[in-house]
């Protein structure tokens, strides 16, 4: 009996052992965990970066006819800027860093589900 208790012990230990390893591999994704990846690479290669926590740069411009704002870099390639769009108005025309989940489809196109959109100058 007491040698049955012995391996039980061992057995729910090693469980609670993997349940917190997965869980600080999966979870807890912060800022710093996002990669830095360009607007270009975002752009021509956005199945390499779906559904993956991204931080790019760019200049952010408001766009009249998709009525969307887009990052974009010099040489026009750009990607939509889902997020409040209060907060993203004093931003057109400025440099910024913007972190978020990068997706892609057929409709939309590129675009970010951005956490944070923030000013670089």
């Amino acid at each position: 009996m007491g040698r049955s208790l012995l391996y039980l012990c061992v057995l729910v230990l090693a469980l609670f052992v993997l349940a917190a390893a997965f869980l600080l591999q999966s979870g807890g994704e912060s800022e710093s965990a996002a990669r830095a990846v360009s607007v270009h690479d975002l752009s021509v290669a956005p199945e390499d970066h779906a559904d993956e926590l991204v931080v790019t740069t760019g200049v952010l411009r408001f766009l009249h006819e998709p009525n969307d704002h887009f990052v974009v870099t010099a040489d026009g390639l750009g990607i939509i800027v889902r997020f409040e769009e209060a907060a993203l108005r004093p931003l057109a025309d400025l440099t910024v860093r913007v972190t978020g989940r990068f997706g892609y489809d057929a409709d939309t196109g590129t675009y970010i589900d951005a956490e944070s959109v923030a000013a670089t100058e």
